[in-house]
């Protein structure tokens, strides 16, 4: 139970210390609040029946509001300082689980289960949407409810100790109540993971802009609404659910509370009848049976809060030791210069598939050397360059870098090799100059001069910042929305600006209009000039480009050879190459 507050603790004091003491003084201060107003009371009531002189109850009222004062403004002042730090904190972690995503394993990041997991992990840090560290907040409610109910138990004792044991046993029998609630509740928030999670990607996909287009020109609107509706109400009989034992465990308090208020006061008007105790007495004791029953619940309410999400920490736990595979890489450095990368009978097989999406490939690549990878969809070209990049690792054989396995360099070392331009690249809404370079201190006239080199010159020329005008319109109205040829090229320009040894491009002219395609032939040789570089194309031209070709099918090697070897062979590249050609003639 205690792990996560102790994991808290660690976090929130590595983070900022101040965090963890503001919030226990505060406690401190402010349990003493109830003491003074049950105490100091019974004092002035008394001497206002007894003494009747002016200036002691005055004395007795300055002394209680002052109290007041002074305790509320310090124990204000405290909580709105560690609010700021906790903003503080929870950005940190913010950061400590995005770093984890980071370096998750690229497969994880397509694991519905992996994903399930954050969320449940999510749940123990934001206290189901209580805000970030609501369980610490419990725990710290428990520390500083204990001041209060020390000097209550002593002053409901003074008065009889058989009513503190009553009182005792009534609250144990309520907290059990409320302890059955929590857990089936906490049960319900488990499975209910799955249903936010698809509620959450519904309200996701009405703002996210890429989706507007074909929401509005397939009338997307009502049926995605539809199915929206769908997870809604699934969402809200879970919340029906869960309140249902809270309404139950309700009325239950309720009915506790009224037989302890009665015997109370039922107790003390008799003492009061019978001269025991004095109209002070009686004040005094009656606000401290309500602060009694205060403290006590929120005491137990915490540390059945605190109890019950030890559920979701132990999911946070499992999230944040999900094992980062790839990274726990060799030390090895990858040199700079040429390189030699051979899959070595290399299969893999995607996590609950039940065939191989490559099977058994064998080839060579080296420096300057330029391979087209052809075939039909699915047929495992794009697996093959995830592969190449190491976001998967083979299920069997091996792939080589200079003769040695690559999960023998370091992961980072190995990655900063390539240079990509993805079939699904992303643009970021930042400035032109950051999505080529994503570095402030690059030169300007070096992002430029590779941004015209892959035929964007006239664009940047109508641009009225240049490379520093913002891509889309999230955080600067002025941003411009490229266009698919225009985003195409700002990717290609990014992959040439790392320069870096190894370069693939998966379906780099799929957005481009035919003139800019030529264009991007035409360089071709001049654009990956010296470098390895990996080329998948639908469309068979660009094949004539490159120094081999592999022909996949069905995840196997059909064929491998140059252009003109494949088109003598009369084979299935040769059928393709036909088909496709037939079009233009």
């Amino acid at each position: 139970m205690f792990q996560g507050l102790w994991f808290f603790c660690k976090f929130g004091w590595k983070s900022e210390k101040r965090y963890l003491i503001y919030n226990i003084l505060n406690q401190f201060v402010a349990s003493l609040i109830p003491l003074v107003n049950v105490i100091i009371p019974k004092f002035l009531i008394d001497c206002l029946l007894e003494s009747r002189e002016f200036s002691k109850g005055l004395a007795w009222v300055i002394l209680l509001i002052g109290s007041n004062l002074v305790l509320t403004g310090i124990s204000h002042w405290l909580t709105m300082s560690a609010f700021t730090l906790r903003c503080k904190v929870a950005a940190d972690f913010g950061l400590f689980m995005h770093k984890k995503l980071v370096n998750a394993d690229f497969e994880k990041l397509e694991d519905p289960g992996f994903l399930d997991l954050k969320e449940k992990a999510n749940k123990f840090l934001y206290g189901d949407w209580h805000g970030f560290s609501y369980v610490l907040d419990c725990f710290l409610n428990i520390f500083g409810q204990s001041f209060t109910l020390a000097g209550i138990i002593v002053i409901v004792a003074s008065m009889n100790i058989w009513m503190v044991l009553f009182f005792a046993v009534l609250i144990l029998i309520n907290s059990m109540v409320d302890a059955w609630a929590k857990k089936n509740d906490m049960n319900l928030s488990l499975e209910q993971v799955k249903v936010e999670r698809g509620w959450s990607y519904f309200g996701n996909l009405f703002e996210e802009f890429s989706y507007g287009k074909e929401i509005r020109i397939y009338s997307l609107g009502d049926w995605l609404l539809k199915r929206e509706n769908e997870y809604t109400q699934k969402a809200v009989a879970y919340y029906r659910r869960r309140n249902g034992f809270y309404v139950k465990s309700g009325v239950f308090s309720a009915f506790i509370s009224f037989l302890q208020q009665g015997a109370a006061y039922v107790y003390l008007i008799l003492q009061v009848l019978n001269q025991a105790i004095s109209i002070g007495d009686f004040s005094m004791y009656t606000s401290a049976v309500a602060s009694f029953n205060r403290a006590v619940k929120t005491v137990m309410g915490s540390l059945i809060e605190v109890k019950a999400y030890g559920i979701y920490y132990h999911a946070m736990q499992e999230y944040l030791n999900v094992p980062d595979q790839l990274r726990k890489s060799g030390q090895r450095k990858a040199a700079l210069g040429n390189h030699t990368i051979e899959f070595r009978n290399v299969s893999f097989r995607y996590a609950g598939q039940t065939c191989d999406a490559l099977c058994h490939i064998n080839l060579i690549l080296k420096q300057g050397e330029s391979l087209s990878i052809v075939g039909e969809n699915g047929a495992g070209k794009t697996t093959f360059t995830k592969l190449l990049m190491r976001l998967y690792d083979p299920t069997e054989g091996e792939i080589l870098l200079d003769g040695v396995n690559i999960k023998d360099y370091d992961y980072e070392s190995y990655t900063s090799l390539f240079s990509t331009v993805f079939q699904d690249f992303k643009l970021f809404s930042f400035s032109l100059k950051e999505n080529v370079c994503f570095n402030e201190k690059a030169e300007d006239s070096e992002i430029e001069a590779v941004l015209r080199k892959v035929g964007l010159g006239s664009r940047l020329d109508t641009l009225p910042k240049g490379i520093h005008t913002n891509i889309y319109k999230n955080f600067d109205e002025n941003g411009f929305e490229p266009s698919g040829g225009e985003g195409q090229k700002i990717a290609l320009a990014r992959a040439l600006y790392k320069n870096a040894p190894v370069v693939i491009l998966d379906e780099p002219t799929a957005a481009l209009d035919p003139k800019a395609e030529f264009e991007i032939y035409q360089n071709f040789h001049e654009l990956v000039h010296g470098k390895m570089a990996v080329y998948i194309s639908h469309r068979l031209s660009s094949s004539r480009f490159c120094d081999k070709i592999l022909v996949l099918e069905h995840g196997e090697t059909a064929e491998y050879g140059s252009h003109a070897e494949l088109m003598e062979k009369q084979g299935k590249y040769a059928r393709l190459y036909e088909l496709q050609a037939q079009f233009y003639r």
